[in-house]
Parts: structure tokens; sequence; C-alpha cells
């Protein structure tokens, strides 16, 4: 199990993504799509990188503030970027289903991943530094493509996503109740699943 807060809940994601070891995760003020949210602080910054392009932002990604190691590192780890495949990639990737072929190449790997996995993500309404928006067209994505009747149905991953209007970058006393019940419902379910598999020994 893993919780992470702000920068930590960009590593629970990671942990809950790539290591087998780890059944649920618990996410507070992180994000899921580490392009996404730097290329606006990029843009709110007036980052050089960002301004000198034409279109602004067209050659952020590459740049020395998002150098090719980094974009690859993303690529990689994020769970945006894994899914993109390529983080600059001009389409808008998350406003829809994948191609068949995307399918074909997202699907082992998130199976792989997040098989029967639990994710709680808790953000905050009004949080400005980690806005929720930077992270919603991948959740939008996600929920839909793991619904009874999406694509990836059958990973059988418990996601659930709660905005809690008027906290900003803080980890308030209802985000740690809902933490709490989740991380509850989670070590209950981890218990009947021992129990079901020791009764088969």
């Amino acid at each position: 199990m893993v919780l992470g807060i702000s920068l930590g809940g960009h590593a629970a994601w990671h942990c809950i993504l790539h290591d087998p070891r780890i059944t649920t995760a618990v996410v507070i003020i992180g994000c899921p799509d580490y392009t996404r949210l730097m290329s606006d602080r990029a843009r709110l910054s007036k980052r050089k990188a960002w301004k000198e392009s034409s279109p602004p932002g067209s050659d952020f990604i590459g740049s020395v503030d998002f150098p090719q190691g980094l974009k690859e590192a993303v690529e990689t780890y994020d769970p945006a970027g894994l899914c993109l495949g390529d983080v600059s990639r001009a389409d808008d990737f998350f406003a829809g289903d994948p191609s068949p072929a995307e399918q074909a190449r997202l699907l082992p790997i998130l199976k792989q991943s997040l098989q029967g996995k639990r994710i709680l993500n808790l953000a905050g309404g009004a949080d400005k530094l980690v806005p929720y928006k930077q992270g919603e067209p991948f959740y939008k994505w996600f929920k839909k493509a793991i619904s009874p009747h999406g694509w990836l149905s059958e990973i059988n991953v418990t996601f659930e996503d709660f905005v809690f209007e008027g906290a900003g970058h803080e980890t308030t006393p209802d985000m740690l109740e809902e933490a709490v019940r989740f991380i509850d419902e989670s070590l209950e379910s981890a218990s009947v699943r021992l129990k079901e598999v020791a009764a088969k020994i």
C-alpha cells in the first residue's frame, strides 16, 4: 500500500503502476499527467522555452526546461505518459477511446500493471499548485476505459476520484476521512482474499 501527498502523490501513481507488491494507492493532491502539469506551469510562469516557440509551447517538450531525458522518463513511468507513448504527440489522445492498435498496445501493459488494484484520488477544487483540471482528461479517459463496458473493464481495477470544493493545495480533514475509509476497505478486501486462498490450500 502507498499513500502520497503532493509530490508524494505523483510518486504514488508511479508506485501503483510499476510495483507489483503495491495493490492499493491513496493519491492526495497529486497528478497522473506530469507533462500537462509542467506545461501549464511553464505557460503561467512565462518560461522562455514556452514563449519563444510558435505557437507558444510548441517546442517546450525537448527544450532545456523539459529535456529529452525527462521526456523519456515521463513516457516510461508517468501514467499519462505511458499511455500516450509520445508526450509530444499533437492529437488529443484522452478525448476519446484509443484506436484498436492503441488498445492492443496498452491492454497488456495496463493489465500487468493494474490488474485488481485499488486507487483513491483526492484533489482540492481550488488547488492552484496542482489543479485538478490538469489531470482531468486522464481521469475521465481512465474511468470510461475501466467502466463495465469499457475496453479496460477486464483488468478489474477500482478507481475512486473525489474533488473537495474550496480546498486548495492541502490535506483537509474530509480528505483524511476518505483516505482512512478507503484504507480500511482495502485491508478488509485483502483479508478476505487471503482467507479464500487459505481455504483452497
